[in-house]
């Protein structure tokens, strides 16, 4: 008969492959748990990327209004999913002492707060208007922008409340979910995009304005079919799922404060790359649109760097909720080192093909051309972009809070922006210098974090009180 105790994680073999030779046995356990994040988290990208194909094709200025308005919704996204990871490694940890009331309880106590969060980022990215006339956008820039902003708010909360859910199921080696709803997702998205932006269908033409709601619409059935999921888990019983929420803001302190200092950081560089867009925004159409295809590209390759990294975070969190410091300092570095080596290797066909890849996304000759100059900046930006994140993840699963967040931050406002200004505006190479901004910052940020980790794994771990 089957029950919770034996029964633990269906979709994830708790048994190591090569029980017996470490290296061998992190680097099956992390494609075997990366693989399916990998894939959920380029499918969250995937949408975007269609977005971008489906309004590039239909009118370059739509494409320009959309970049902008992704650029302070994403920034609050991201730091709502930085002030979250916390829930992914307290589950670890838990998870790793083998303490399944524990692990749920990290679930219990922080769906509230995520909920809570969703609506506060969603006010504020309603109020995204002011940060467009701050920045000096142009007129219509600032008029089409604001009002994709406000339709993208809507999905603020139910995108949390789903990052919440995936985080929980990733702490517990149990990705497969996560990984089934985004494939289901990225069908819908495509059908209902193309439909509400050209009018497609039956359906209104709204342009960009389809692409966002097609973007919120999605966010909000894949909150519900997450949470559903969670609460019907077949051993929900042994996690507690369903004790309650009371005393939520109590136990959720430990996971909120991890989440403090990840959501800093990843708020912080979010920002800033944001701050890089408004600067191609400034540039003009061309480059506003230039950047934003590149960006989606790096974002789309991202995915598989952050598929890596969450994985070498539960990995490393897992050891070092059983207290194995060796095993913990060997996850990190084989983490880091493949990410950079994955990223490196993905990189090689954007270098190549860089006219076929930005052909995909327009039809603009002026466009195409600017984003052909950008691509060939990848083999640089993508291994030591994926890599910070992996070193990042690594730090975030020993505990390590806030010396991370200070390279991160220092990395990205400090290097990234006077960086990408200066040789974007003052030296007069236009994008393509804010693309050398990210090159040099990402270089930066994946050295001081190595450092870092080799500081932190060589320290002795302390005891569970």
């Amino acid at each position: 008969m089957t029950t919770p105790e034996n029964d633990l994680t269906p979709n994830i073999s708790p048994q190591p492959l090569y029980p017996h030779n470490r290296v061998r046995r992190h680097l099956s356990e992390l494609f075997r748990l990366a693989l399916p994040v990998v894939i959920a988290r380029i499918g969250m990208l995937v949408m975007s990327v269609v977005d971008t194909i489906i309004v590039g094709n239909y009118d370059s200025s739509s494409l320009a209004y959309l970049n902008i308005a992704h650029a302070p919704f994403i920034s609050l996204l991201v730091t709502g999913i930085g002030l979250l990871t916390g829930i992914m490694i307290m589950t670890s940890h838990a998870f790793g002492r083998k303490n399944h009331q524990a692990a749920g309880q990290v679930w219990r106590a922080c769906f509230p707060y995520a909920v809570m969060l969703g609506f506060a980022l969603a006010v504020v990215a309603w109020q995204s208007k002011w940060i467009f006339v701050l920045s000096d956008q142009p007129e219509a820039i600032i008029i089409h922008s604001s009002e994709l902003a406000h339709i993208l708010a809507i999905g603020m909360p139910a995108a949390l409340i789903y990052i919440s859910c995936s985080f929980f199921m990733e702490g517990l080696q149990r990705p497969l979910p996560g990984m089934m709803l985004m494939l289901a997702a990225n069908i819908v998205n495509l059908v209902l995009d193309y439909g509400l932006v050209h009018g497609a269908f039956g359906l209104p033409e709204l342009g960009a304005a389809g692409a966002a709601w097609t973007s919120t619409i999605i966010r909000w059935l894949m909150a519900g079919t997450m949470l559903a999921y969670i609460l019907l888990m077949r051993d929900h019983v042994l996690f507690g799922l369903r004790d309650g929420f009371s005393g939520w803001w109590h136990h959720s302190r430990d996971a909120r404060s991890m989440g403090y200092a990840s959501g800093a950081s990843q708020g912080m560089e979010t920002a800033a790359f944001a701050a890089m867009q408004l600067f191609a925004g400034r540039i003009g159409i061309i480059g506003a649109a230039s950047y934003g295809i590149t960006m989606t590209i790096l974002a789309l390759m991202f995915m598989f760097a952050l598929g890596l990294a969450s994985a070498t975070s539960v990995r490393v969190g897992i050891a070092y909720g059983r207290r194995d410091r060796p095993d913990m300092a060997l996850a990190g570095w084989i983490g880091l080192t493949t990410t950079m080596v994955v990223m490196f290797c993905l990189s090689l066909p954007v270098y190549f093909f860089p006219a076929w890849v930005a052909e995909l996304f327009s039809e603009d000759v002026a466009v195409i051309a600017g984003t052909s100059g950008l691509l060939i900046l990848m083999p640089i930006i993508f291994p030591t972009d994926g890599g910070q994140n992996a070193a990042m993840s690594a730090l975030r699963g020993t505990g390590d809070k806030w010396a991370p967040t200070v390279l991160h931050m220092f990395s990205y406002i400090c290097v990234m922006i006077p960086a990408g200004y200066y040789l974007a505006f003052v030296r007069d190479m236009g994008v393509s210098g804010l693309f050398w901004g990210i090159a040099i910052a990402s270089l930066v940020a994946v050295s001081g974090l190595a450092i870092r980790f080799g500081i932190v794994s060589k320290r002795e771990l302390p005891s569970y009180p």
